[in-house]
Order: C-alpha cells, then sequence, then structure tokens
C-alpha cells in the first residue's frame, strides 16, 4: 500500500489533468460525430470515434516533461535560511498524505485488472472452443473465401472452419485469423451470398479490427468507470461493422446479393458484442440495411476517410500538444515574482544531521499562505518530498508540492524544488536554493596565526553553544571578518582546514573529513 500511496502521490494530479482533457477531447469528438453524422460514411464514423477513445491512451505528460527539458528553467534562487542554530526541536519524521488518491488509485488498478483478465478469459475460452469444435470447410466455402480474399486484395492466408457455437459469421483472432461459420447456416446461401458474406469477414482483416477492438477493450478497462468510453466502444461496434457492409456494397449486384445473405443470416440472430471478437451478428439489422441503401448516396458526399482521419489525428496532436504545453510553467528571469501568481519562502532549521524545511507558497493577490508542506531532510540521507494544499475561496484547489535535495559536500546547504498546481494543472515551479546565504548574528574578529582549538572556543563564546574538538586537530589561524555572519564565518573555518560537524541540540562536534 506504501508503494501506491506514493504513486498517487507523485502522479495523481497527472492522472486528473489526463482525464479532463480526455473527456473533453472525446466529448467534442462525439458532439462533432452528432453533427455531421449525415455526411459521413461509417468508415469514416468509426476513424473519428476510435482516434477519440485513443486520446486516453494518450497523456500529455511525456510531453510535458519533455518540453520543461528542452526550455529555460528558473534560476535557483537564494534564500536566507538559519540552519546552525538548533533552537527548533526537530520535527516528527515523515509527511502526511491524504489517504483517498491511494485508495482511490488501489480500487481503480484492481478493478481495471478484473476487466482485463474477465476479457482475456473470454477471447481465450472463444478461440479454444473454436478450435476444439473445428470442423473442416467444404469445398465451396474455401472457395468463396478465397474469391472474398483476393477480391479485396488481402495477400495472407485467412483459415476457415464451420464451428457449433456461433450463430453468425465472425473472425477469430488477430495473427492468423480464422472465420468461423456457423455448422449448418450456409447451406441455404447462392455462392454469390455465401462470397458477399466472406467479403464482408475479410474486410474485418483488411481492416485489422480485431487489433483495434483490442485497444478499445484495454482502454475501457482501464477507464472502467468513464461512461463516455462506454458510450464509445458501444458506437465504435456499430461503426465497425457497418464500414464492413460498404466494403461490400459498393456495386449495385453486390449490395442487392449482400442484403440477401444478410437477411437469410440475420433476421433471427442474437450474438452478444465480444472484445475483440468482429461479429456481424452485433449490430441492428434494420438500421445496417438502411444504410446499405442509402450508401450510395452517403458516399457522393462524404470526404475519404483517410483525409477524416489524418485530420482528426493532427486534431489529437495538437489538442495533446496544447495540453502539455498548459501545464509548462513559464521560464522567470531574475528572483521578481510579481508576474507569477505565488510566491514562495522557506524556513530552515537543523538539530543533529536534521533539517527541518518549511516551504511556504504565498498568493500575490491576497498575500495569504495557501500552504505550506514541510520536510525533514537528513543531511547524510537522501532528499525529501512534502506536498501540502487547500481550497480558497475562489474555489480554487491549490497544492503546493515540495523536494529537497542535500549537499552533502556542505552539510548546511540544499536546495528546495517547488510545484504549485491549480486544480491538477501546474502553473508555477521553481527552485530555491541556500546557496551559501547565512542569518547568523554577525561578528568581526581578526586573528594572526591564532591557534585553531582557540578560535573554536571563541565561537563557542560568542554564540553560546557547547563546541567539541577532536584531539587530533591542531592548527594555526589567520583571518578578518567585519560584520560577518557568525555562521558563515564559522563555515568557512571549517572549510579552509578540511573539517566538518556534528550538532546535537547545543553541541557542535567538530571532526575531520
Amino acid at each position: 500500500m506504501r508503494v501506491v500511496a506514493r504513486v498517487a502521490a507523485d502522479y495523481w494530479p497527472e492522472v486528473v489533468a489526463h482525464l479532463w482533457s480526455s473527456t473533453i477531447f472525446l466529448a467534442l469528438v462525439l458532439l462533432a460525430l452528432l453533427l455531421v453524422r449525415s455526411r459521413l460514411t461509417a468508415s469514416a464514423r468509426f476513424a473519428l470515434v476510435f482516434i477519440g477513445i485513443l486520446k486516453f491512451a494518450i497523456p500529455a505528460a511525456p510531453l510535458t516533461r519533455l518540453i520543461r527539458s528542452i526550455t529555460p528553467m528558473p534560476v535557483v534562487r537564494a534564500v536566507p535560511m538559519a540552519v546552525l542554530a538548533g533552537a527548533f526541536p526537530p520535527a516528527p519524521a515523515g509527511t502526511e498524505h491524504s489517504v483517498w488518491p491511494a485508495i482511490l488509485l488501489a480500487i481503480w488498478i484492481a478493478a481495471a485488472l478484473a476487466i482485463v483478465v474477465r476479457f482475456s478469459l473470454t477471447r481465450h475460452r472463444l478461440v479454444s472452443l473454436a478450435t476444439r469444435t473445428a470442423l473442416p470447410p467444404n469445398t465451396r466455402e474455401a472457395a468463396a473465401l478465397d474469391r472474398a480474399r483476393r477480391s479485396l486484395g488481402i495477400a495472407s492466408s485467412i483459415d476457415i472452419a464451420r464451428c457449433a457455437f456461433p450463430e453468425a459469421p465472425a473472425v477469430l483472432r488477430i495473427f492468423r485469423p480464422v472465420v468461423v461459420l456457423p455448422a449448418d447456416g450456409c447451406d441455404d446461401l447462392s455462392d454469390g451470398e455465401l462470397e458477399s458474406l466472406l467479403r464482408h469477414e475479410c474486410a474485418h482483416v483488411a481492416r485489422h479490427d480485431n487489433a483495434i477492438a483490442r485497444i478499445e477493450s484495454l482502454v475501457a478497462a482501464l477507464f472502467w468507470f468513464h461512461p463516455l468510453i462506454w458510450i464509445a466502444q458501444r458506437i465504435a461496434a456499430v461503426e465497425r461493422e457497418r464500414a464492413c457492409d460498404e466494403a461490400v456494397a459498393s456495386d449495385a449486384d453486390e449490395r442487392k446479393t449482400y442484403l440477401a445473405a444478410l437477411y437469410k443470416f440475420c433476421h433471427a440472430s442474437i450474438a452478444p458484442r465480444l472484445p475483440g471478437v468482429s461479429c456481424m451478428a452485433t449490430a441492428k439489422l434494420k438500421e445496417r440495411i438502411d444504410h446499405i441503401m442509402n450508401y450510395p448516396a452517403l458516399k457522393a458526399l462524404s470526404p475519404p476517410t483517410r483525409r477524416v482521419a489524418s485530420l482528426a489525428s493532427f486534431i489529437l496532436f495538437l489538442f495533446t500538444f496544447a495540453s502539455a504545453l498548459v501545464a509548462v510553467p513559464r521560464a522567470s528571469s531574475g528572483d521578481s515574482s510579481g508576474d507569477k501568481p505565488y510566491k514562495t519562502q522557506f524556513t530552515a532549521h537543523r538539530n543533529g544531521n536534521t533539517l527541518e524545511i518549511v516551504v511556504s507558497a504565498i498568493d500575490n493577490r491576497t498575500q495569504e499562505v495557501v500552504a505550506q508542506p514541510k520536510l525533514i531532510l537528513g543531511i547524510d540521507g537522501p532528499g525529501a518530498r512534502a506536498k501540502a494544499g487547500r481550497t480558497l475561496p475562489s474555489g480554487w484547489q491549490v497544492e503546493v508540492e515540495a523536494d529537497a535535495v542535500p549537499d552533502h559536500d556542505h552539510r548546511h546547504q540544499f536546495v528546495v524544488s517547488t510545484a504549485i498546481r491549480e486544480n491538477g494543472n501546474l502553473v508555477q515551479q521553481e527552485e530555491i536554493g541556500s546557496a551559501g546565504v547565512y542569518t547568523g548574528q554577525p561578528i568581526s574578529l581578526s586573528l594572526l596565526n591564532a591557534d585553531l582549538r582557540d578560535v573554536f572556543g571563541t565561537f563557542a563564546k560568542l554564540t553560546g553553544t557547547d563546541i567539541q574538538v577532536d584531539p587530533g586537530i591542531e592548527g594555526t589561524v589567520s583571518v578578518s571578518w567585519k560584520n560577518v555572519p557568525w555562521d558563515e564565518a564559522f563555515d568557512s573555518l571549517l572549510e579552509d582546514h578540511g573539517l566538518t560537524y556534528k550538532m546535537e541540540g547545543k553541541v557542535i562536534h567538530v571532526s575531520k573529513k
């Protein structure tokens, strides 16, 4: 559960943003389809719906990260801090996060896996049943399939078999596709009618409908809670069958033959819609017949399917790119925060080998602190991460995420990266570093060849701390400090002599690196 909680904390805003943008895109596609439905062929309508569904599988977050990597990022901004004064007790380790994103993510993943497993088992059992009960086709059926395959320009072979379970012809498998026919359902068909039905099934193979249906079912499983996905998938199933009808009904004589065969086969057929299986009885018969009868006039009015699909794909790319741009914060020049919605500040206090860092995000319009994530950073350990947020009176949900990375060479220094989001959209990002800025009380001290241990004793008196120096540390010091913060002077003294320190409460232990 900890892994799920961390993933939810890291990626939940991006997931929410992706859901919003994909929902908007699919809704616009369905609205456009409703408005221009009467002027598009079924194959063009199917292309539109599939591209709308496909948006859910194309998040903008990777593109956002790519744009960030090639665009100027804000300069690291140095701010004052006090890390040597251990006046504040250490904060409790860890940062509390809301458990609801983790719970929702766990439910989401569990349900999606269950649906994927169910779909996979259904397909596997269907193919296994067809394999076990398959009967060889007769010569007439094999010859009709060969003519249908060649008429559509399909070079690869297609298997054919008779099975007891289907009520109408269907295509199984993506690789090495097989057309299954009812065990006794083709005996009443003439050679032309049989070939027209098999041309419909070969059209599924030529269009790679089973592979596309797998993608649709996978997206539907991943976003099982989304009603627009299921609506779009049902529309796609209907338009897929009509598109294959169009492949058969281009000629008047063929159209008449196909309609006769379709009526004989489908007037009493009721077949369930199965993911990844193309079956001609999954669409309403009367509507399909009407569509086939009106197809010549519709084809004359409709733009080519390739043009519609290309335009929709280009719009999908533009929409995804625009979503990525919206999530990219604008680079800032200098330290000015007047052109930003928020300004960030932090305070840092040290106790022993632990830094407590509190980041404050302040609304530039109201000067109100909107969030204060707190980080607990180990000097010798890895970085830390924290997140906090609140809902403003305006209705905006503001979330601030902060990452702190320690500088192991300079034990008092670190860099804090902040990301501020409004309603899940990244609006501001910057890095704030300690960068050698000190806030200790200024001291003035001039020394020439002074004993190093005596200098540390002087620091102890000036700061009111107990500085304990390891016995092996010896040497002399020549310095001249005038109004220099004492923590800066102390740090430079350590650096010049290759020393380090460890603080426990009010006691500073100085040792060699």
